[in-house]
């Protein structure tokens, strides 16, 4: 009976596998592994690619943002919509000065992403004045959880009422 089992299994699995087969079989009585066990590998394989496989989106996103207060340290405080490649709403805190700094958290139906900006700001001495730099993805949360990227960040700051209208362009990864 175990030679014909060892030869159906080479007819199955090769030559190679006869040898492997017929030494087992002639050790003694064949015991099958739990299934467990044998699932345990492959799974923890597969589990494994995924824990580590990471997308990246190119993203270009548009929030217009109205003013909420300024704080004591004279940073601006915005929020509003963001609508494009990741819609959320997003708060900003604004510095204007001889640069424009910004630190940002865009929160979406799958988490936050938070970051930071920095621009070099263009006056045309009316009532708008317009910025252009970078931004840098720090970190998030949910599905963003490991979240990193940089692209551009522009937008013009209407001086009358603090309201600011920001693009974003650039790669996100998580």
């Amino acid at each position: 009976m175990r030679t014909a089992i060892a030869y159906s299994l080479a007819a199955l699995a090769g030559a190679a596998a006869v040898s492997t087969v017929a030494s087992a079989l002639a050790a003694g009585p064949v015991r099958a592994a739990p299934a467990s066990a044998l699932a345990a590998g492959p799974l923890r394989a597969a589990q494994s690619r995924r824990a580590h496989a990471a997308r990246a989106l190119n993203i270009t996103d548009t929030a217009h943002l109205h003013f909420v207060r300024e704080t004591a340290s004279s940073t601006l405080i915005d929020e509003g919509k963001a609508t494009g490649g990741l819609p959320g709403v997003v708060k900003v805190g604004f510095e204007v000065g001889a640069t424009v700094r910004a630190s940002f958290k865009l929160s979406s139906r799958y988490g936050a992403l938070i970051g930071s900006g920095l621009a070099k700001p263009h006056s045309s001495g009316g009532e708008y004045s317009s910025f252009a730099g970078t931004l840098t993805i720090t970190h998030g949360t949910g599905r963003y959880a490991h979240a990193h990227g940089q692209g551009g960040f522009y937008g013009t700051i209407n001086r009358g009422n603090d309201a600011v209208t920001v693009q974003t362009t650039g790669t996100l990864a998580y």
